[in-house]
């Protein structure tokens, strides 16, 4: 798939031609940013999908924005669970690049015993910043997807 600049715009432009709203646009972009930088490797496609089902989103635009943000989802990883020892004021995690790796190829249960709690911790930082996240994007998203639809080149479509 495609990830440019006019395969996004072309999702938005199909959204808003279907009827979706200017405050649907920014809660599923929103959503899909917040959702897609949880902590936690490999569950963001179905914590978007059960998003977009519940809050009956647009499933395509939700996921587009979770795979766009993927690659910061994995940068933030490490310094959410950092944080998360600093202010849990918990030891940091023991363990380096090349232990984990070992750790990942020899006994997978292994780390999800010694990582859990780390884990545990990035989710919590994220909890905690995902709130304020959410409604920074929604309401800036918003403002440009209601300027942007009131645009004369969108009001020909």
């Amino acid at each position: 798939m495609k990830f440019s600049r006019r395969h996004f715009t072309n999702v938005i432009v199909q959204a808003l031609s279907q009827g979706t709203t200017p405050r649907k646009l920014a809660i599923t972009c929103a959503l899909g940013v917040v959702l897609g930088i949880f902590p936690l490797f490999g569950t963001t496609t179905l914590l978007c999908l059960a998003a977009a089902l519940v809050f009956r989103l647009n499933i395509p635009l939700i996921q587009l924005v979770n795979y766009i943000v993927a690659p910061l989802q994995l940068i933030l990883i490490l310094p959410f669970i950092k944080l998360g020892t600093f202010v849990f004021h918990l030891q940091p995690f023991p363990y380096s690049a090349d232990q984990l790796r070992m750790m990942f190829k020899n006994d997978w249960w292994a780390l999800i015993r010694e990582a859990g709690l780390a884990l545990g911790t990035g989710i919590g930082i994220w909890m905690i910043m995902s709130v304020p996240l959410f409604f920074l994007l929604f309401y800036a998203g918003q403002w440009v997807f209601s300027r942007w639809r009131g645009s004369p080149t969108q009001r020909e479509l």
